[in-house]
């Protein structure tokens, strides 16, 4: 026999070495990741991975500080290697051999969805993780948990009750007042486990999750049952109708019930090849892999005493095809949209070609259904809305058929209701509001009969403007981006004349200096902060409207020309994909309404041709989803403004 190379040799022996080391562990019962064959006599090396998630699947960390390391769990076979695409921020890692993600991030970095792999000798399972960097410490937000109404019987170990929320890292959990003996709450994870000792009746237990930035709360009720064990009352999902791009990892799909534990999980029809259902978690997750139509799926949870059933629709596209959804209430445009904590998103006033609006409508991104909730107390539209750190939104200025706003109002969406606050010292239309590392709001220019300089700021804890130094240029229409070291720059816009200087608004100092100006002056364009910290800026108008796209350098303070857009347009949209892309949709060019798309891809400077949408429109709102899909609702066309919406799986 030929003798072996001694790289075939070397590998020969480390596949063995796994394979012995792996069998040693099942036989063990220990390993983590795949878990529940340990004593079964299956060799779980050779049985494929499923249900892969992480304790953490969307999270916001903060620059120079260690993270919670984010923990996965799966079910089927034991995982033996994980990878992730993309890299990490800097300073971030992933364990090969755990999956565990750790670390301190060095970089800022946008929202970014990695695509986590984890392997055996049988297959894979993937799941997706969304992570960003930001300077400062973000609160963390929506705290849920996957049983919010638990019945539990004595002397019966409870299936662990993960908790679920968005925003920053969570340093502690802790719940009030103590659980029933025999459970305990993880206040690294916040999971809660255990065997209840004894019966204990119906009580509401608040866990509160916090950070050097703040908290948030869930309230749980939690009942102790002596036998026999009660059955599950309800089951819901995190998203009941979900819209995947095909070869996509997918945010993990978690479940929520009441009643009985539920001990195992059963999906009817298979689900789309690629994603996977964990039997123990009822968590979908993976990549489907294969378009398919709108497809109706029910999901089982059961445990001994009884099942409870609900279903689901999962849709699979093309990646970059638009897809029609329900229509708003109403027609509108020159509304805004806000992208609420809970995934979410608040549209709110506008113009629907007959009278200026002060109705509210909500999106909600797991049912993909609007919801009128409570009106605004003014009708408004070229009006701001800005998200707080405390996750409500505030509502500014804007103009009606009288005149221009100064008025102001804040939504707060645990109660779904509107309250007026104080009022700009200027009232303004087309301007722009920013939300500053400090939780102040800056407003900047816009228009109420006059082009205004002016400048004011909005203080959450008081709930009063002030005013600040003024732009160094009138501008209306004009777009502001804040930049990763907490400086704002706005650009463009309109003063009497299309402008193409651009300024800086320093909050340390409360001043104003003028920066590089573009080489094109422009209006209604777009201006989208990319993962590196500089800014894109597409289009607009200029006697005509445009294709010109060019980038803002933070570093050096000069705008550098970029590749034209496919399309000339303006009042149009621009949003940074999860994946670092820039996606632009609809506006106007020189001959009509536009429903073109494009992306724009920072590591090339190309543009490239997306899907078209299935409505052309401008002065729309674009709304990108925790999911990673792009929303659009409303807008004009050639002939009025729309209520029609859809969605983009980029």
């Amino acid at each position: 026999m030929k003798a072996m190379s001694w790289q075939r040799a070397l590998r020969f022996l480390a596949w063995h070495a796994a394979v012995l080391s792996f069998m040693c562990i099942s036989a063990c019962g220990g390993g983590g990741g795949g878990g529940g064959f340990a004593g079964t006599g299956v060799n779980v090396l050779f049985i494929a991975p499923t249900g892969l998630q992480f304790e953490r699947d969307v999270v916001v960390y903060q620059l120079g500080h260690p993270i919670d390391p984010n923990r996965p769990a799966s079910g089927g076979g034991l995982i033996v290697r994980y990878g992730i695409s993309p890299t990490l921020p800097d300073g971030l890692q992933i364990d090969a051999a755990t999956g565990v993600i750790s670390g301190t991030p060095r970089v800022i970095s946008a929202s970014t969805v990695y695509t986590v792999t984890g392997t055996n000798f049988a297959g894979s399972t993937t799941t997706a993780v969304q992570i960003s960097v930001r300077t400062n410490a973000v609160p963390p937000a929506n705290l849920g948990f996957d049983n919010q109404d638990a019945v539990y019987t004595v002397d019966q170990a409870i299936p662990p009750n993960h908790p679920t929320l968005e925003g920053g890292d969570v340093s502690a959990f802790a719940v009030q007042p103590a659980l029933p003996e025999g459970l305990g709450i993880d206040p690294a994870s916040g999971v809660i486990s255990g065997t209840p000792r004894r019966v204990a009746a119906r009580v509401s237990f608040t866990v509160t999750a916090s950070n050097g930035a703040g908290s948030t709360h869930a309230v749980l009720a939690i009942e102790v049952r002596d036998l026999p064990v009660v059955a599950p009352i309800s089951l819901s999902y995190q998203q009941s109708a979900a819209i995947y791009a095909a070869g996509r990892a997918v945010e993990p799909n978690h479940p929520h019930s009441t009643g009985g534990p539920i001990t195992t999980f059963a999906v009817a029809p298979p689900l789309p090849q690629g994603l996977s259902i964990d039997a123990s978690s009822g968590v979908i997750a993976g990549s489907p892999q294969v378009t398919q139509p709108e497809t109706s799926y029910t999901v089982t949870g059961s445990n001994v005493a009884g099942a409870v059933s609900t279903t689901l629709t999962i849709l699979v596209a093309t990646p970059g095809t638009w897809t029609s959804t329900l229509p708003m209430g109403g027609a509108r445009t020159n509304h805004t949209a806000s992208l609420l904590p809970n995934g979410d998103v608040l549209v709110a006033g506008g113009y629907d070609d007959h009278a200026t609006l002060n109705s509210v409508q909500r999106y909600g991104s797991g049912t993909g259904l609007w919801a009128a909730t409570g009106s605004m107390a003014d009708a408004r539209f070229f009006h701001t809305a800005t998200l707080m750190q405390d996750g409500r939104v505030l509502v500014s200025g804007g103009e009606y058929a009288g005149g221009y706003r100064s008025s102001a109002e804040i939504y707060d969406p645990a109660t779904d209701t509107w309250t007026s606050t104080g009022s700009l010292n200027t009232a303004r239309s087309g301007h722009t509001a920013t939300l500053l590392p400090n939780g102040k709001i800056l407003v900047t220019g816009g228009f109420n009969g006059a082009y205004l300089a002016t400048a004011e700021l909005y203080d959450p804890t008081t709930g009063q403007w002030t005013a600040t130094a003024s732009m160094g240029a009138a501008r209306s229409v004009h777009t502001a981006n804040l930049l990763p070291d907490g400086r704002v720059m706005v650009a463009g816009g309109f003063g009497g004349t299309s402008l193409s200087s651009a300024e800086l608004y320093d909050p340390a100092t409360g001043q104003w200096t003028m920066t590089g100006a573009m080489s094109t002056p422009r209006l209604t364009h777009t201006a989208t902060a990319l993962p590196d910290g500089r800014v894109l800026i597409a289009g607009g108008f200029a006697g005509g409207s445009l294709a010109a796209a060019e980038i803002y350098d933070p570093a050096t303070g000069q705008w550098t020309p970029t590749a034209a857009m496919l399309n000339s347009r303006t009042a149009h949209t621009a949003m940074l994909l999860l994946t670092g892309k820039v996606l632009v949709a609809g506006g106007y060019d020189n001959t009509g309404t536009l429903a073109t798309s494009e992306r724009y891809d920072s590591a090339t400077g190309q543009w490239t041709t997306t899907g078209t949408m299935h409505a052309a429109r401008y002065f729309q709102t674009a709304t990108l989803l925790r999911s990673g899909n792009a929303l659009v609702t409303g807008g004009h066309d050639d002939v009025g403004s729309l209520s029609t919406t859809e969605v983009q799986a980029p």
